[in-house]
């Protein structure tokens, strides 16, 4: 009898945690709201191996076979992708084995040697506080000498028992410092991963040759040993229209995820032609002469609560681009700026492993420098701003790429003197491949060179040479 009475008593609990978890605002959702995450951290909270639970995923990683053959790559789901779970999970393991064990020197990046091993390389195009990303380890965070990173790279063990390396780079200065770790379990099935047959577009270190990156905001470009290249040029397809004007339903489908199954308490179009649906906290307005779409939680404005830790915040606004039903293209994070209490997260679209640049004259119109926008306080989204579009295989006829990236260089070298000043060019800040969305009907590959403070956007086809002004394309500048 009374194992019937404790039966009823736990089917009870479960009954009640179900219902409380059914009524929670899963759009502001994050793990830290699931019942069940609660617990785990409950009784995991001494456990070191929760700590870095949330972790940053990298704008972009690299491949290398230790051959000196690389493949980039950006996230394949929202923010996320296979091989970078499997990166952070050796990542995890190697900084839970070196919890109290003592200082990590600063010392100067060999890039040359990290690349005769297979590896991975996690970029950041933003950098990165050390005492952030390890405020959970204390004893890791007091320990070492590096401020800031924005690589981190993993030389995973091919075999358990053997030792696996995790460098955390500042490529500023070139310094890093190192962790080793000998008890990771996971390291054998990245190593794994890494042998795997890779992208077409076969790319080179800046690195291999000088052992330090020539580049220091792109270590990795393609480099073909036959040109031209062959490739698909995009067309831009808008998330809320039908032959060429906004559909209302498709906007209600979308709605239906960010108010909870449609629980919108008043909907409209304003006379400028904007839809607008709000309940009492939430509201949610698609601008349709520019395909922005945004959302406020006004319940969140104003809020002094505690300020969210930068991995934890990155995963609320990740599981919160699930709520976007309407988005389609894959988004990489470009960009993260802290603010009091609150974290803005910037992502941009990217296309076959490829980002998507806006124009300048886009970005005016929008408003924004990048695609997307998500701020995060007081553990749920405050706000958030999109380009409402989605990004395809055009239906014209394949493009080709004829001009390789030392081309570009020189290309922007010779406008750089004939445009703004005569002077020894010294200073390559970047130089990146990208579709460039200045003609959304037909949106090519260009090289974007980054000389001092003048980005130059250089055909892929020799046709015409194009400079723009400082901090045009966010995402190639510093």
């Amino acid at each position: 009898m009374k194992r019937y009475k404790m039966t009823n008593f736990i089917i009870i609990a479960l009954v009640v945690t179900a219902v409380y978890q059914t009524g929670q605002l899963w759009l502001e959702g994050t793990t830290s709201h699931n019942f069940f995450y609660m617990v785990s951290q409950l009784f995991s909270k001494q456990g070191a191996e929760d700590v870095t639970k949330n972790t940053l995923l990298a704008t972009r990683y690299a491949v290398g076979d230790g051959s000196s053959n690389f493949s980039v790559y950006y996230p394949d789901q929202v923010g996320n992708s296979t091989t970078l779970q499997q990166a952070n999970d050796v990542l995890r393991e190697i900084l839970v084995e070196n919890i109290g064990g003592g200082s990590t020197e600063l010392m100067h990046v060999d890039w040359k040697a990290i690349f005769q091993n297979r590896c991975i390389v996690m970029q950041y195009d933003f950098m990165i506080t050390m005492e952030e990303y390890l405020s959970e380890m204390r004893s890791l965070k007091n320990g070492q000498a590096l401020e800031a990173f924005d690589y981190i790279t993993i030389v995973p063990a091919r075999r358990a028992g053997e030792e696996s390396k995790a460098y955390f780079i500042n490529s500023n200065d070139n310094t890093c410092i190192m962790y080793e770790g000998w008890k990771t379990k996971t390291a054998p099935i990245l190593s794994q991963t890494l042998m795997k047959p890779q992208s077409d577009m076969v790319y080179i270190s800046t690195s291999q040759k000088t052992g330090t990156g020539i580049l220091r905001r792109n270590l990795f470009l393609p480099q073909w040993a036959n040109l031209p290249y062959t490739y698909q040029t995009l067309q831009q397809k808008p998330a809320f229209e039908e032959d060429g004007t906004v559909s209302l339903p498709l906007l209600e489908k979308t709605a239906e995820r960010f108010f909870g199954n449609f629980s919108v308490d008043w909907s409209n179009q304003e006379d400028n032609g904007n839809f607008i649906f709000s309940d009492s906290d939430v509201v949610l307005r698609y601008h349709a002469a520019n395909r922005l779409l945004e959302y406020y939680n006004y319940a969140n404005y104003g809020s002094d609560g505690k300020r969210v830790g930068l991995l934890e915040g990155y995963q609320i606004a990740c599981d919160f681009l699930m709520n976007d039903s309407s988005l389609h293209t894959n988004v990489y994070l470009a960009d993260v700026y802290s603010n009091n209490n609150e974290i803005v997260y910037y992502f941009d679209y990217a296309v076959e492993n490829l980002p998507v640049y806006l124009s300048k004259a886009l970005q005016l119109d929008i408003g924004a420098k990048h695609a997307l926008e998500i701020t995060v306080s007081n553990d749920s989204v405050k706000k958030y701003r999109r380009y409402a579009v989605n990004y395809e295989p055009s239906q014209n006829q394949p493009a080709k790429l004829s001009i390789q990236f030392i081309d570009a260089l020189d290309i922007a070298n010779r406008q750089y003197q004939e445009i703004v000043e005569k002077r020894e060019i010294a200073d390559v800040k970047n130089i990146g491949l990208g579709y460039y969305v200045n003609n959304t009907s037909q949106i090519a590959l260009y090289w974007f060179v980054n000389l001092y403070q003048e980005v130059f956007i250089i055909p892929t086809e020799p046709t015409k040479i194009t400079v723009i002004a400082e901090k045009i394309v966010e995402a190639v500048t510093e």
